[in-house]
């Protein structure tokens, strides 16, 4: 396959604000002893996208829960499903 280097870059800019806009909420629910699989959720979703950065033929599960489950106004939601888009693109 053939990765266009521009949108590989902006694969990777996006993963790592994404990774750390995770890890802000990871520890804003840890700070108000929120459920532990909210926590759960979002350092799995973390691990998705450490393995997307890494491997072009990962296939992430955080879309679908994002999907059945977050509230359709979430915008970290919105970003983390558009960055799946941008992934997806790159593997085609």
């Amino acid at each position: 396959m053939v990765y266009n280097e521009y949108s590989s870059l902006e694969f990777m800019e996006k993963a790592e604000k994404a990774k750390e806009k995770i890890q802000h909420e990871i520890n804003i629910h840890k700070l108000e002893n929120s459920k532990d699989s909210i926590i759960d959720q979002l350092e799995n979703i973390n691990k998705d996208i450490e393995l997307m950065i890494i491997s072009k033929n990962h296939s992430p599960s955080y879309p679908r829960m994002i999907v059945d489950y977050w509230d359709f106004q979430s915008q970290l939601g919105k970003e983390l499903l558009e960055l799946y888009e941008l992934y997806k693109e790159l593997g085609q």
